[in-house]
């Protein structure tokens, strides 16, 4: 994952839906990290913590199960990261469905530091002849 131009890092996303079905969300998260391993890492956690408060029974059992061991899936990811694919996990958490997922970005400088800077809420523009100089 090389930068060029901007700063190289993973974008990640968990979307819940209100049911298994995933015809409506009930919320939606995102978060921006600096390379595929931390990327996976979060996602699994964040996957943890959220099964992790699902009532007992077979449902959670299956999610822990899903997020607990490798099985070459947290590999796999973090190897399509780093090839500059995609990656995500989908799990049934006690009724609602929950999917998370992962893509590699290039952020981008949004303004220099030292352009022009733009005027605040408050602050009077310039006299006009300063702009072009």
């Amino acid at each position: 994952m090389s930068g060029g131009f901007g700063a190289a890092g993973v974008w990640c996303e968990r979307v819940v839906y209100r049911s298994v079905r995933a015809e409506e969300v009930a919320s939606w998260s995102a978060w921006a990290v600096a390379d595929p391993v931390r990327a996976v890492r979060a996602i699994r956690a964040d996957a943890r913590r959220l099964v992790g408060g699902v009532a007992g029974g077979r449902a959670r059992w299956r999610a822990l199960r899903r997020v607990a061991g490798d099985g070459g899936g947290q590999v796999g990811a973090v190897a399509a990261l780093y090839r500059g694919e995609s990656c995500g996990l989908a799990l049934d958490c006690g009724g609602v469905w929950v999917e998370w997922s992962a893509r590699p970005v290039l952020f981008l400088p949004v303004v220099s530091r030292t352009g022009p800077r733009c005027v605040g809420a408050g602050e009077r523009a310039p006299a006009a002849s300063t702009f072009c100089r």
